[in-house]
């Protein structure tokens, strides 16, 4: 019996950014947290509530599969050396802040006359 040996080939999906994408991102970014200490049946703040709305928004604009939460890591001094952060999360953060200096630069280029 006769067989073929083909090796199959080990891509990494690679993620759109979109305008969307790049809006959400921004938008994140300038969020901050003004949670108190932890303590029992402590709310969050309306910045970490905010963030997680638009992460929920970014995390579908990026189409990423269920089991990827979160898809970007929160960057904030509170949140400094977040367990969540892997290298699926670091790649997906490059390619948003990239993304959103293109755009930054390629606009303040065209505002020049």
């Amino acid at each position: 019996m006769s067989g073929t040996r083909r090796t199959p080939l080990v891509r990494r999906p690679t993620v759109q950014i979109t305008p969307r994408a790049i809006d959400l991102y921004l938008a994140m970014s300038k969020l901050r947290c003004t949670c108190p200490p932890p303590s029992p049946g402590r709310t969050q703040c309306p910045g970490c509530q905010r963030w997680y709305d638009l992460h929920a928004e970014l995390h579908e604009e990026l189409r990423c599969a269920p089991w990827e939460w979160p898809c970007v890591a929160r960057q904030a001094p509170k949140r400094a050396g977040s367990t969540c952060m892997n290298e699926s999360i670091a790649a997906t953060m490059a390619l948003l802040r990239e993304a959103a200096r293109r755009r930054t630069a390629s606009s303040s280029r065209s505002q020049t006359p």
